[in-house]
């Protein structure tokens, strides 16, 4: 499946809308964000960056030439969501759900699959092999 296939180009649309929403989610301080990033204990500042990595990622996987680096930020940013999930939320009874962290690194690994999808692809020259 090339970077340019239908179902990669619906897995940037879907990943794309999520990560803006999310983003949208994190800088407006709506849908509990404020209490999340609370709860992790390292100050809203924290939110802020991530919901700007996200916003950042959501754009850059609209751009053929950019899906990869925007998959590796929001790799980046749900793959430490995952991670606070699995240590610093675990056994918070509103945090720590299994669900917060399993939603996470699904869509972590949703993430990884589109930047390895659209990766740079080098060509060999086997004329001196």
């Amino acid at each position: 499946m090339s970077g340019r296939s239908p179902a990669t180009w619906a897995l940037r649309v879907i990943l794309g809308l999520l990560f803006a929403a999310i983003g949208y989610t994190k800088l407006s301080g709506t849908g509990n964000t404020i209490e999340y990033f609370a709860a992790i204990g390292w100050g809203q500042w924290f939110r802020y960056l991530t919901g700007s990595m996200d916003i950042v990622g959501a754009v850059l996987l609209f751009v053929p030439q950019l899906t990869r680096y925007g998959a590796l930020l929001l790799t980046c940013s749900v793959g430490l969501a995952t991670l606070i999930s699995l240590t610093v939320l675990r056994g918070n009874p509103t945090w720590g759900r299994p669900d917060l962290v399993v939603v996470p690194l699904i869509i972590t690994l949703l993430t990884v699959l589109l930047g390895w999808l659209t990766r740079a692809h080098r060509r060999h020259d086997h004329a001196g092999t």
